[in-house]
């Protein structure tokens, strides 16, 4: 339940400029009167993500995500309503009521709450590092790794104190609940003692994609404690999936977007140094092997990823395997590698700024080409390992989409291993025979026997979709046009629901529509589009959206060569009567069917006679429609 008042939600909604808000994750492009972008919801090669501006709506023709701003931020964040809604009152300066007491945090999901005690944790460390006695051991390791007043609050740095059950208690105090404590990992809660999981260590915050705190990575202090980890990670939550989540990333994402760039580190204080440094483009996988759900994060602000590798020969081949991953969603990927012994925060504490940019721009090289240097360098000399590195870069290079890049991998690749570019290629078929042959056999394992091709019979329509069809271009035509006028005063809205006023809908979706139309007249009030987009009922919001939703427009070329489209406004009165002329037909001819299938029954002759007069009139009023409408019908 959200507690924000109703008129704060109406100010958020009608000050978030659809375009702004979609454009701080998408580069939108403009074509005609909406904008373009890939969605950021599905991976793919050409724009199906439409924004409206005079609508203040978006939608994915691909994938079917629909809504206004406050359901963008829903989608793309994976924020609850109120989340979105501060997401959005931040953005555009828009102060919303706080609650006063923890009450608050009670009444919210299990979510909401987890995310409450991430935050009172976080400001809880800060206060340690700058307030507390032994906060001066953290502020004094982090000038020492170069990090800068400005720097340490805007990355949120902290430090947990050495005491026990220092957070723990400071939380309970404060009237947070023990369980929320747990649930995040900040407690520990063993043989009915409980001790704060983080103790003297350097504190990094991680944030999800909006700001929120989600967990953290703490690094400890004491060089002499051999029995506890250097890096220690807050567990998996509700809130926080390691396997979703890029270190830096709420920072990085509108330089990534600018530059259309992802530099992609390892570790936190590489992410700090380098965005210190002017690199903000930055994010780290902290440590974790890079994941499926981390690379589609990335996808959605760049398609160009440079990979700079610590100077440690073994790790790297380790994780090469993982760059494969990338490939497979079609990204663009680089790697540099620096001098043995260095690492990107280390390189660019030992050479500056502007040496360290200059040395990624020279030093990078793709990746198949980085990948096949390395194993055609280890395979001097040695025949039979010359043969499986071949197969290791021809398995990165199937993995491409693009079959244009593939084409010119393997032209890299057979000059690099003094191979014949065929031989790679038909290496590639073979693979790519195997796996579909595996695919077979794990789904079918009849999969090999010929099959006789049969031509697919139609599929025949169901009733009540082919009523939804013209229920739907009924409803669409209320939600474009509902407070314009046809003729006489009589706007469109009114016009339809006057003459369908004897028609009843099946569709419970546009029954629900048309009922809220109803009720909105009743009261003198014309609906608008405004009023479905920001409907209550997310099954209606999104019907609706998707209902306003332009996916074609006129092309300007048109007016250029003087060639006269009418549009749907220009035609409206002729459109909206035959919308409605179809819906009626369409009822008269599920009558005729119902009423033909009772005349089989009856055995009265009184009741006969009166069903066979009704199927007349049915046919005639049919026939009529069919007449006005300019429909054949066969005899």
């Amino acid at each position: 339940m959200s507690l924000i008042p109703k008129e704060t939600v109406d100010q958020i909604i009608l000050q978030a400029d659809i375009v702004e808000v979609v454009g701080d994750y998408v580069s939108l492009k403009k074509k005609g009167q909406n904008m373009w972008a890939c969605c950021p919801f599905h991976h793919e090669k050409s724009p199906s993500f439409s924004v409206s501006p005079a609508k203040g709506i978006y939608k994915c023709f691909g994938c079917g995500k629909a809504g206004n701003s406050v359901q963008f931020i829903m989608d793309v964040e994976g924020a609850s309503f109120p989340e979105a809604l501060k997401h959005l009152a931040k953005k555009y300066g828009i102060e919303v009521p706080e609650e006063e007491t923890h009450e608050y945090s009670q009444e919210q999901s299990e979510r909401d709450s987890l995310f409450i005690v991430s935050e009172f944790a976080n400001k809880h460390y800060q206060h340690n590092l700058f307030n507390h006695e032994e906060g001066s051991i953290g502020q004094s390791y982090l000038k020492q790794r170069g990090m800068s007043a400005a720097t340490i609050k805007k990355f949120e740095l902290g430090y947990s104190v050495e005491a026990w059950s220092d957070l723990t208690d400071a939380a309970l105090k404060e009237g947070y609940k023990q369980h929320y404590l747990e649930a995040t990992g900040l407690t520990i809660v063993k043989d009915d003692k409980r001790y704060d999981r983080f103790r003297a260590r350097v504190m990094f915050p991680i944030h999800n994609v909006s700001g929120r705190v989600v967990g953290f990575g703490a690094r400890t202090l004491k060089s002499n404690d051999k029995k506890s980890p250097k890096y220690l990670n807050s567990p998996e939550s509700e809130i926080y999936h390691k396997s979703n989540v890029l270190y830096g990333l709420f920072q990085a994402k509108q330089a990534m977007r600018m530059q259309d760039m992802c530099y992609l580190v390892e570790g936190y204080l590489d992410v700090i140094s380098l965005h210190q440094g002017g690199i903000e483009n930055v994010v780290s996988s902290s440590g974790t092997s890079l994941t499926e759900g981390q690379i589609k994060l990335i996808a959605r602000y760049t398609h160009n990823i440079t990979v700079l590798y610590d100077g440690d020969a073994a790790g790297i081949k380790a994780s090469l395997r993982g760059i494969d991953l990338i490939l497979e969603q079609g990204l663009n990927v680089q790697v540099v590698t620096f001098p043995e012994g260095e690492d990107p925060d280390s390189y660019i504490q030992k050479v500056g700024d502007t040496a360290f940019k200059a040395y990624v721009k020279a030093n990078a090289q793709d990746f198949i080409s980085y990948k096949s240097s390395i194993y055609a360098e280890e395979a001097k000399g040695n025949p039979v390992k010359k043969a499986e590195a071949i197969r290791e870069i021809v398995t990165s290079i199937s993995k491409i989409p693009d079959s244009i890049k593939r084409s010119v991998f393997f032209q890299s690749t057979s000059l690099i291993f003094d191979i014949d570019e065929q031989v790679l290629i038909s290496e590639y078929n073979k693979m790519h025979l195997q796996e579909r042959q595996q695919q077979q056999k794990a789904g079918n394992h009849e999969a090999y026997a010929p099959q006789p091709i049969v031509p697919e019979p139609e599929k025949e329509v169901p009733e009540l979709e082919v009523t939804k069809r013209y229920e739907r271009e009924i409803v669409r035509m209320i939600l474009h046009y509902p407070d314009q006028e046809l003729e006489d005063g009589i706007t469109t809205s009114q016009y339809m629901l006057e003459q369908l006023d004897d028609i009843e809908f099946v569709t419970p979706l546009y029954i629900q529509i048309i009922d809220f139309v109803k009720e909105r007249l009743n009261k003198g009030v014309l609906p608008t589009a405004n009023d479905f987009i920001t409907f209550p009922k997310e099954e209606i919001r999104t019907e609706s959206i998707s209902l306003l939703a332009e996916p074609y427009e006129l092309s300007p070329n048109w007016e250029t060569h003087h060639v006269f489209v009418p549009r749907e406004t220009d035609l409206l009165p002729y459109g909206a009567e035959r919308a409605v002329m179809r819906l009626k037909r369409r009822n008269a001819e599920l009558l005729l069917k119902q009423e033909s299938e009772k005349l089989r029954l009856v055995t009265d002759p009184t009741e006969v006679d009166r069903v066979l007069k009704l199927i007349m009139n049915l046919s005639s009023y049919y026939k009529q429609l069919g007449d006005l409408l300019g429909i054949v019908v066969n005899r």
